[in-house]
């Protein structure tokens, strides 16, 4: 009986041991000069060398909101789990400071909290520094992006929830290694919109030289798992889009059920010390079978030998200031790629800013050989580049920029000019929007509007005026907006295109101003609103703007976006109204007319 009883106590002292050694706090760690908290997470039952989690909250957050990462997925999984507190930071979309992070891909006090946070665990716990991990939801996200760049040297492996850097948070997707990351982002999605992952995804699968062909696997009505497999040197990224899943830190919609477990089962099989290539920055590859140029953001001529990549930034909130660019920091690299193709042809290759104001190089090398085209960059910067191949039959068999410490050797590559490509023919047509001042959902004043018969003069008298403003356009099988003046406009006018929280400036003297739609406004069909107006000063009153016409420009050549055509009436056969829209009968006022020949004639229809 004493034998049993003795067995009964030390299986009590035992479980009050595994008890006591669970840890479930907030804490402060001292950086700088000020006080940091965290919680920190251990669980009852851990590894004996165990990994260690980062989870970021979101803006607004707090440590103690346990987001992300589970601590249910800790109890199962062994490892150690700390929720740091991010300080406040002023954030536009916000109107003003509350917490979150300096996601700013730069080293900053955040990353130095993060560091400081794994020496006090270090000092605790014996923590395994191969195997430390950072995942993070929305501002949280952006930081675990931003970690990706700065801190590729702590933590072994990443994953993001509904967060990636944008706005003031510009993406800096180059850091000391490739590395491994998941993304897990909802359909419905529209505040860190998913509409942007494309651009995301496209700059870190060619950050990690993935290959861009993905491995798809889709749950009906659950999830779309894209796997961007390693490429030489590199490491995968996992994209899972989400159905029916909007802003948030958790799904259960993921091959396991659960996100938080999704994100472990991902990073727990990378370390620190995993083999990679550190020196591999950007694999661009243009040439893989299956791959679709124009659907990754890159501009493709009809000939298939002119290829651009790069975007300059445009102020507006459709694409939460996420654009395409290609990104070096301070040091020396190279470009080296290797080709097939016809003897004596040769690649031209262009890296310039992307304003085009000034060249980082522009070479060419043979087809058929090893080419080595060094370069070095004084500061981080954007840059645009442009390939011009001899011929559409030249392939890229390898494309890829590296870092090097000492300036490298070039090999096969000469100084050059990208050849005189002649652009290609424009094809489709314009189709006129009608102008309006728009419905007054707004407060802000309407300019006086006189309607003619080659233009409608708008004369605006102070600031938020508004002159046009044509809501929900429909822009299906249209690639850009067009509005024309009857004469040079003055400083002073701005446009805004779809939500209308950000504005650009009509340069002086324009006669004519393109704006080139985002892929997101494209794929929605809709644009919210075409705006001109006064905004805040910067022009001498009265100001005026005589405007010709609004188009959008259709790329489709048959269907309900029509072509206007002025030959004389036959048989009528269908009706659409200014916008495009088909109408089984012609309503009062303008409408497109399609003849039974396949013309088509502007009609003015007096009747109701």
């Amino acid at each position: 009986m004493y034998k049993k009883l003795a067995i009964v106590i030390g299986l009590f002292y035992c479980a009050c041991s595994l008890w006591a050694a669970q840890v479930n706090e907030e804490r402060s760690v001292k950086v700088g000069n000020k006080m940091r908290k965290y919680v920190l997470y251990v669980p009852t039952k851990r590894a004996e060398s165990p990994a260690l989690v980062f989870s970021l909250h979101g803006a607004s957050g707090h440590d103690t909101d346990r987001s992300p990462f589970r601590t249910a997925v800790a109890d199962t999984k062994g490892c150690i789990v700390v929720y740091p507190q991010g300080e406040n930071q002023y954030f536009p979309v916000f109107g003003g400071s509350i917490p979150g992070w300096n996601a700013s891909g730069e080293e900053n006090e955040d990353l130095d909290f993060f560091k400081a946070i794994i020496e006090e665990v270090a000092k605790e716990y014996p923590i395994n520094r191969q195997r430390i991990y950072c995942c993070g939801f929305s501002n949280g996200g952006m930081m675990t992006y931003s970690n990706a760049t700065t801190a590729a040297d702590i933590f072994a492996a990443f994953a993001s929830i509904s967060g990636f850097q944008l706005n003031e948070f510009h993406h800096r997707p180059l850091g000391f290694r490739p590395v491994p990351f998941l993304h897990i982002h909802g359909k419905a999605d529209d505040f860190v919109k998913y509409s942007c992952m494309p651009v995301i995804r496209d700059n870190m699968v060619s950050r990690n030289g993935c290959n861009p062909v993905p491995e798809v696997v889709t749950a009906t009505g659950k999830y779309t798992r894209n796997t961007y497999s390693a490429g030489d040197g590199g490491f995968p990224y996992v994209y899972y889009e989400v159905e029916g899943m909007g802003h948030s830190d958790y799904t259960d919609r993921t091959a396991d059920g659960n996100s938080a477990l999704t994100m472990w089962n991902f990073m727990s099989q990378y370390r620190l010390d995993d083999e990679c290539n550190k020196n591999l920055k950007w694999r661009l590859n243009i040439d893989t079978e299956g791959w679709q140029p124009k659907e990754h953001s890159w501009t493709v001529n009809a000939a298939r030998i002119l290829f651009s990549y790069g975007t300059q930034k445009k102020s507006n909130n459709a694409d939460n200031n996420v654009y395409p660019s290609l990104q070096f920091t301070k040091g020396n690299y190279y470009l080296t790629f290797e080709s097939t193709g016809a003897d004596g042809n040769r690649m031209h290759v262009k890296v310039e800013t992307l304003d085009g104001k000034n060249t980082l190089f522009c070479k060419s090398g043979d087809v058929g050989k090893k080419v080595v085209m060094p370069f070095s960059v004084d500061k981080y910067t954007e840059y645009k580049i442009t390939i011009v191949k001899t011929s559409a039959d030249d392939k890229f068999t390898n494309f890829a920029f590296y870092s090097c410490d000492e300036t490298a050797i070039a090999e096969n590559s000469k100084d050059d000019v990208l050849p005189e490509i002649a652009p290609d023919p424009e094809t489709g047509y314009l189709i006129e929007i009608p102008q309006d001042q728009g419905k007054q959902y707004d407060d802000f004043a309407r300019t006086s509007m006189v309607k003619g018969t080659d233009y409608t003069t708008y004369t605006a008298t102070g600031d938020l005026q508004i002159a046009f403003k044509m809501m929900n356009i429909d822009i299906k099988d249209c690639d850009y907006v067009l509005v024309r003046f009857a004469e040079p406009v003055k400083a002073g006018w701005k446009i805004a295109f779809w939500e209308g929280t950000n504005t650009i400036d009509v340069p002086e003297g324009s006669k004519e101003f393109k704006f080139e739609l985002e892929p997101s406004m494209i794929s929605k069909g809709k644009l919210s609103q075409i705006c001109l107006m006064t905004l805040f000063g910067g022009y001498t009153s009265p100001l005026v703007a005589k405007v010709m016409g609004v188009y959008k420009h259709c790329t489709k050549e048959e269907g309900a976006a029509v072509k206007l055509q002025t030959a004389d009436m036959d048989v009528p056969v269908a009706y659409y109204t200014m916008s495009g829209v088909s109408q089984s009968t012609p309503t009062r006022g303008i409408n497109i007319v399609r003849r039974s020949d396949g013309k088509m004639k502007k009609v003015l229809n007096p009747k109701s």
